[in-house]
């Protein structure tokens, strides 16, 4: 297995979890492949969202690339304050250059080129699915180090979790008051708007619905309608919008669930008991719906 770290010109990284794929003496199988960001409000990434994924989707017979992708703190040094740099789409743009590298080095890998996935968890589904809806937005493509050849920055498909695609209405929050988001909602707010009191047009700005076109990657989504952090009716207008294009979707929202599940499996908990096996039949959705994808 290949388990090393790619580095961007941004200075985010990528580590990766390539399976030798010789899977008999000189015969050798391409494989798809998964970009991952992990979720954490664009403040911290989500450590049950990174490494469990890749070993989860690796064992299913994906290479996986973890993409830790610029946040607005660095956890081990919070003194540090406010990261300025980590202005979005920077996000969007180091998951454009990651995909680039992956197919770059498609062959060396034996990854089929066609197969190449994205898949994103709270903050980080709107990282991913940023670049389903503007991976030909010249305001991102002007911001690559490369000059991208055809249709090379479009993934084969993109897998949501409980994604932050829409900002919060003011009466969710009021509704769904949290203290755990209340202490990193000053970094989400500089990260997306420099601001903490953003304007209308800053907020659409960031609103993925206003960017969907035909041209929009096919989407997996989840989502948990009790969720207090995100509002699934959101991911239900995104999901319609892509309808209303055409866009080939699946959608899955569960009646409990509420937030930050991850796989819900082994790898993410402490204790078997707690773990909601109809929740994690997402994961076995999801990879029905890869391959149904990738054979178009």
């Amino acid at each position: 297995m290949i388990n090393t770290r790619l580095t961007l010109p941004s200075g985010a990284y990528a580590d990766t979890y390539i399976m030798d794929s010789e899977i008999n003496y000189c015969e050798y199988r391409k494989r798809p492949a998964i970009l991952v960001a992990p979720g954490g409000a664009y403040a911290v990434h989500a450590t049950k969202e990174s490494e469990p994924v890749a070993i989860q989707f690796m064992q299913m017979g994906y290479q996986v690339f973890v993409l830790k992708y610029s946040v607005g703190s660095d956890r081990s040094r919070p003194e540090k304050g406010i990261i300025k740099s980590a202005v979005y789409p920077l996000q969007a743009v180091e998951m454009l250059e990651a995909l680039h590298i992956v197919k770059e080095h498609a062959d060396e890998w034996n990854i089929d080129k066609n197969r190449i996935f994205l898949m994103g968890f709270s903050a980080g589904g709107h990282v991913c699915a940023s670049c389903g809806v503007r991976w030909n937005d010249p305001a991102i493509v002007k911001q690559l180090s490369f000059l991208p050849k055809k249709d090379e920055l479009k993934a084969a498909g993109i897998v949501l979790g409980y994604p932050f695609l829409v900002p919060n209405s003011d009466e969710f929050f009021k509704k769904h008051p949290l203290k755990a988001v209340e202490k990193v909602q000053h970094i989400m707010n500089y990260v997306l708007y420099q601001s903490d009191f953003p304007s209308q047009k800053d907020v659409e700005k960031v609103n993925l619905i206003n960017y969907i076109s035909q041209d929009t990657v096919p989407m997996f989504l989840w989502h948990s309608i009790d969720d207090p952090v995100i509002d699934a009716g959101n991911s239900t207008r995104f999901i319609s919008k892509l309808l209303e294009y055409g866009i080939s979707a699946e959608y899955h929202l569960f009646g409990h669930g509420e937030h930050g599940k991850a796989l819900e499996n082994s790898l993410t908990h402490k204790r078997d008991e707690m773990i909601d096996h109809h929740l994690n039949s997402w994961i076995s959705l999801a990879d029905y719906w890869m391959n149904r994808i990738g054979e178009k």
